[in-house]
């Protein structure tokens, strides 16, 4: 069906998402769960309502379709035309309470559309010069910056919406904090080598706060949510 990818799994993340994905090479882990979840306060100490968003880089769009699934209205962009395919099909099996459509867009090239109330992203996070470049074409592009860097996502999405999130490095964090914008929200993902951070127009102060994946997973997934007492 999208033989460029060669053989692929088909994934529940939440209750309705059937989201195909390649058996080998790229493929999402929990870290969609704590970016969808981060945008929309679940797993954190507020929530943030949320009518319609953009994901840049969205891949195999199950980030999009996570946040679809919680009644929102997503664009999915994405500049590898496959992925778009490979997305779309997903949303095509998928059943959701909001929306959700995929389509072929550079973060690089300056684009106008309907203002979102927020912006995702899972940028990549590795400088081509920082070591070997993996030979799989899309796991490169996800892990190093050929295609765009940290700042081009932030500044791309900060034209889209008052609000950037993105999963990103500590040693990235400096690049976030960007003219006319800052750093409103900072937490760690478990073993702290990853960082959930929003950007936000304007200026302010940086809060760091604790985020609860297991909190996400279940919100997403439709369980029962057990917090520390």
């Amino acid at each position: 069906m999208i033989p460029t990818f060669g053989d692929l799994s088909e994934e529940t993340p939440a209750p309705g998402l059937r989201v195909l994905q390649p058996r080998r090479g790229y493929r999402w882990g929990v870290e969609v769960y704590a970016l969808a979840g981060f945008a929309l306060g679940a797993g954190g100490p507020m929530a943030f309502p949320v009518a319609r968003a953009i994901e840049l880089g969205s891949g195999s769009g199950v980030v999009s379709l996570l946040l679809a699934s919680c009644g929102v209205a997503v664009r999915g962009w994405e500049r590898d035309p496959a992925w778009v395919a490979l997305a779309q099909e997903s949303a095509r099996r998928s059943t959701v309470r909001g929306s959700v459509r995929f389509t072929v867009r550079d973060v690089r090239a300056p684009t106008r559309a309907r203002p979102a109330d927020v912006v995702v992203a899972n940028p990549p996070w590795f400088s081509p010069t920082a070591g070997p470049i993996s030979p799989d074409d899309r796991k490169a592009a996800a892990r190093t910056m050929l295609h765009g860097t940290v700042q081009d996502f932030v500044e791309a999405g900060l034209r889209l919406a008052p609000r950037v999130c993105v999963v990103t490095r500590p040693e990235r964090v400096a690049e976030l904090k960007l003219r006319s914008a800052y750093v409103a929200r900072l937490a760690s993902l478990p073993g702290g080598a990853v960082l959930l951070a929003e950007v936000r127009q304007g200026e302010g102060e940086t809060v760091g706060e604790t985020f609860d994946v297991p909190v996400a997973y279940a919100a997403f997934r439709g369980l029962p949510i057990e917090r520390p007492s």
